[in-house]
Formats: C-alpha cells, sequence, structure tokens
C-alpha cells in the first residue's frame, strides 16, 4: 500500500520522500495511483414514488477542483493538487454517475436517466461542484469537504419552473494521513450531500411544485 506524508510544512513536491512503499522498495515516483469514490445508497425505498423520469445533466465542477488530482488545502490561502493520487475518472463525471445511482435506486422517480437519453423527462438535475478537496488546516484534525450546488427543474422537459435550489456542503474526518483516508472520507462526504438531497427531492415529488427565484441557501452538515 502506498502511503502518502502529509505535512503543513514541506511543499507538495517533498512529499514523495515519505511515501511508504511494499515489495521490493520500488520508487513511489514511479507510479500514479487512481481512486474512485465509494458511494452506496443503504436502506430502504423512499415512500414517495412518481412514475416521472429524471434526468441529470453533467454536473459542473469549479476549475479549482476540476482535474483528476486529488486536491489538498495547507494552509488559508494555499491548495496543493497530488499528481501521484489521482482519481480514475474525472469528477464531474463521476460524481454525476454516483448522484444517477442513488436516486435511480430511491425509487422515487419511474426513470433516471442522463445526459443524451431521448427519453422525455418531467425533472431535471443540475449540479455544480464547488468544494472537493481534504482540508489539513483544522486544529481539529483533517478533514474531506463537499460541496455541491444543486438545481431541481419541473415542468415538460424541466423547462418550466426551479423547485429545489440548495447547495449542500458536508464533511468528514480522515483518519490517517493516506490517500485511501481521503478518498474514504470525501466518499462519506458526497453521501451526506446526497441523502440530503435525496430528502429534499422527496418533499418536492410529495407536493405541487412550487416555483422559487431565491438564490441556493447552504446547507452545512
Amino acid at each position: 500500500m502506498i502511503r502518502i506524508r502529509l505535512s503543513l510544512f514541506v511543499p507538495l513536491a517533498l512529499l514523495a520522500a515519505g511515501l511508504l512503499v511494499s515489495g521490493c522498495g520500488q520508487s513511489a515516483i514511479a507510479d500514479r495511483q487512481y481512486y474512485v469514490l465509494d458511494v452506496v445508497r443503504a436502506g430502504t425505498l423512499a415512500r414517495t414514488h412518481t412514475d416521472a423520469t429524471l434526468r441529470l445533466r453533467r454536473f459542473n465542477v469549479d476549475e479549482a477542483f476540476a482535474s483528476r488530482e486529488l486536491v489538498y488545502r495547507v494552509d488559508e490561502f494555499r491548495y496543493e493538487p497530488d499528481y501521484y493520487h489521482q482519481f480514475l475518472v474525472l469528477p464531474g463525471i463521476m460524481i454525476t454517475e454516483e448522484a444517477r445511482d442513488w436516486l435511480a435506486n430511491s425509487g422515487l422517480f419511474g426513470r433516471v436517466t442522463a445526459v443524451g437519453s431521448r427519453l422525455e423527462s418531467t425533472y431535471l438535475l443540475e449540479g455544480n461542484i464547488i468544494d472537493l478537496y481534504a482540508d489539513f488546516t483544522p486544529k481539529s484534525g483533517p478533514q474531506a469537504v463537499v460541496a455541491i450546488r444543486f438545481f431541481l427543474l419541473v415542468g415538460p422537459e424541466a423547462g418550466e419552473s426551479v423547485a429545489l435550489s440548495e447547495t449542500y456542503r458536508a464533511t468528514s474526518p480522515i483518519a490517517d494521513k493516506t490517500a485511501e483516508a481521503v478518498i474514504e472520507a470525501l466518499s462519506k462526504s458526497l453521501i451526506d450531500v446526497l441523502t440530503r438531497l435525496e430528502a429534499d427531492i422527496t418533499k418536492v415529488v410529495a407536493g405541487p411544485p412550487q416555483k422559487t427565484d431565491k438564490g441556493p441557501e447552504e446547507k452545512r452538515s
């Protein structure tokens, strides 16, 4: 197992000196490691159900977190990408797919589709990932931060009104200073975000859609 030794007092380029490599002792710089978020919806199906179709647009990602490299916040204003530990696919694609699977498994909708589907949709979900990083600055210990702004549109081809406009932010403690621990904590934060998103979408599906012109409100864990 390759482990990252993170320090707030050394540049990221020096982290390789602290990597531990099992086996033959090959240099950790030789190979990059790739990861995916592990997000599974647990529990029973939602009590509310509609036969309508929900379509997801591919989520946008703020430029600071749009690449595949894991990102670490090392002080108030400084973030460092990790070239040697990366997501297997771009985070916008990966998190869109995780959200689609989550909502499909919820039972809220008759069908949950993604970009390119020819099925007519009544609901459309858009997302903007605004935070996706490991924060090593808190005195209480490192945390994995995920924040996503969601818009749920409702109407024929989801073009009539905004039924939900919210930002969800979640943090989860990082157990130790390894890439695996960072991925595990990011996954937990994403589960928190998707759980609260599902709860709010359930309220929309259960009652008449209400048009809103207000800006997104951030919901913190």
